[in-house]
């Protein structure tokens, strides 16, 4: 029943793909309608019949030209955004940027389920998925902050999307209630992958990101003994680090399942202890693939075989804005429901009087930064998303998800982009036999000339794998070199020098998650940057975490 409800309503989405204009012209004006009498919406002229001529004057905003009005919702006073009272603030992991707290409403918080039916309604319809006949293991953890001293809740839009669930999470789910609420990150996957591997008939495994699903491999195959010793006796790992009460209550959720470990002791004895063995009725890994995603995909390989990994929904605390729908590529159908989208060419990020162009008149090829106007009351808000349009599916553009825009290094005019460098490290993998735990590369601005370094994981620490990673850096550097010409031209000139290693103590990568973790950011949330274009960011952030800073010099 579950899986027809899901599909019908993947049918009904792509049925609306025929008329995409009419659908968007009508969320604008009901938007419009909607917040048009608000606090914002009189200050900006949008009160009164001639709304969407005004509208379609208005400059594009960011989320700094919504911070006074926010601190008057956080403080209690309603019609300030949105016309609709708002219960929740989403606030986000501040990957690129400082924390940001948006506005959510019932109707947003609805969305956002009816979403998750949707997108894997079409994974079902795409044959992606297989039909329901088990549970699905969710990989999150909720993180929310006090209320505001209106007494708004505040915490991760994941949280809130998850407490919509109610009682059906129970149903649905693999894992109770209480694991989601387990705030060390570490514990929490301990205990989906316990509550996982009690179950034969897994449906799927759906983390917001695939780095979360690379960590809880290596957390599966690092604790595979403890593990299944808890899944034989119906226990729960003493060494966990578990509030009392969420102990016993989830104590009261196991049961010894001794057959079941044995069937999975066996596969591990057997070195097939991967995904597709332990649960045969997984059909696919719901979790983002496109951009930089596609360094943990490849990550993922050895642990999933030939699994499919499909990504169900382009989203942000915003909201979400696509739905995924095929496996062989990341690629999305805009949605023209949820908000009011527009793009912006990447030629006029620059320009103060650009104007966005609706989404139905893009252009297949071209890139552009997402606005978007929301239920919520954000109006001609700027992203930062960078997306390409791929083609059209009826009236629905299909897109690509690039990069974060302002993810650019750019010391003397080179601007190398996150997607170069990720398709230079995509190029330069075969040089390595190791796994590459996590990168990124940033500038070092206090040497002369001024250079590029890239920051690993160390492997062993012995001598040839010291050499076998100054010899991958050197392949990063070349394949840079022919992707970003600008680049290569500066390099050529001598203004810029050939790329530094920074070799990182094992674990650093996680221990850094910690340590934004605790000071608010939500660890499930936490995505790495590939580029960092602060030059003080190795010295401040990695501070003791350096085994090693090594010049090295191309051929």
């Amino acid at each position: 029943m579950i899986s027809w409800i899901m599909r019908r309503a993947a049918d009904r989405f792509i049925r609306q793909t025929a008329e995409f204009r009419a659908l968007s012209e009508r969320t604008l004006d009901d938007i419009l309608a909607l917040n048009g009498n608000t606090a914002y919406g009189r200050d900006h002229g949008l009160a009164g019949p001639s709304a969407r001529q005004v509208f379609d004057n208005l400059p594009m905003t960011t989320y700094a030209d919504y911070v006074p009005y926010i601190e008057r919702i956080a403080a209690g006073e309603q019609n300030v955004m949105t016309a609709e009272p708002v219960i929740y603030f989403s606030t986000t992991s501040g990957t690129t940027g400082p924390p940001k707290m948006i506005p959510v409403t019932q109707r947003k918080m609805g969305m956002s389920v009816a979403c998750r039916w949707k997108s894997m309604g079409l994974a079902l319809r795409a044959g992606i998925l297989k039909p329901m006949r088990g549970p699905f293991m969710t990989i999150m953890t909720e993180h929310t902050g006090s209320p505001t001293a209106g007494g708004v809740q505040k915490g991760a839009a994941t949280t809130g999307g998850f407490r919509q669930l109610g009682n059906f999470a129970d149903v649905i789910l693999s894992s109770p209630g209480d694991v989601a609420r387990v705030p060390d990150q570490e514990a929490s996957r301990y205990l989906h992958l316990l509550f996982g591997l009690g179950e034969q008939r897994l449906w799927t495994i759906v983390a917001f990101f695939p780095a979360t699903i690379l960590f809880a491999m290596r957390d599966l195959h690092e604790h595979a003994d403890r593990l299944l010793r808890d899944v034989a006796d119906g226990t729960i790992n003493p060494d966990l680090e578990l509030p009392e009460e969420t102990r016993a209550n989830l104590q009261q959720s196991l049961h010894p399942r001794p057959g079941r470990a044995r069937a999975l002791r066996e596969l591990l004895e057997q070195d097939r202890f991967t995904v597709p063995e332990i649960w045969p009725d997984l059909g696919t890994i719901l979790t983002a693939t496109g951009g930089a995603f596609r360094f943990y995909v490849d990550q993922l390989k050895p642990f999933l075989g030939d699994m499919q990994m499909f990504s169900p929904v382009y989203s942000a605390s915003e909201g979400t804005f696509a739905f995924g729908f095929s496996a062989d590529r990341p690629y999305y159908l805009l949605v023209p429901t949820l908000a009011y989208i527009e793009l912006l060419p990447v030629e006029q990020l620059d320009d103060p009087q650009a104007r966005p162009i609706p989404a139905w008149r893009a252009e297949p090829g071209q890139s552009y930064e997402v606005v978007i106007t929301t239920w919520d009351g954000l109006v001609r808000y700027r992203l930062h998303d960078i997306i390409r349009v791929v083609e059209f599916y009826g009236q629905t553009p299909v897109i690509e998800f690039v990069e974060r825009q302002g993810q650019v290094i750019d010391i003397i005019g080179e601007k190398t982009a996150e997607h170069h460098v990720v398709e230079a490290i995509d190029t330069a993998s075969h040089v390595i036999d190791e796994p590459l735990v996590d990168y990124f590369v940033a500038p070092d601005t206090d040497k002369t000339p001024a250079c590029y370094v890239l920051a690993i994981e160390e492997w062993h620490g012995d001598r040839e794998n010291r050499e076998k990673a100054r010899a991958f850096v050197r392949a990063v550097d070349e394949a840079l070199r022919r992707i970003a010409p600008d680049y290569d031209e500066e390099c050529e000139l001598g203004t810029l020098g050939p790329m530094e290693l920074v070799l990182l103590k094992s674990g650093a990568f996680e221990r850094l998650r910690h340590k934004r973790a605790a000071v608010g950011a939500t660890e499930s949330q936490i995505k790495t940057p590939h580029v960092v274009p602060d030059p003080g960011f190795v010295r401040r952030e990695l501070h003791g975490e350096i085994v090693d800073q090594v010049e090295v010099q191309t051929d």
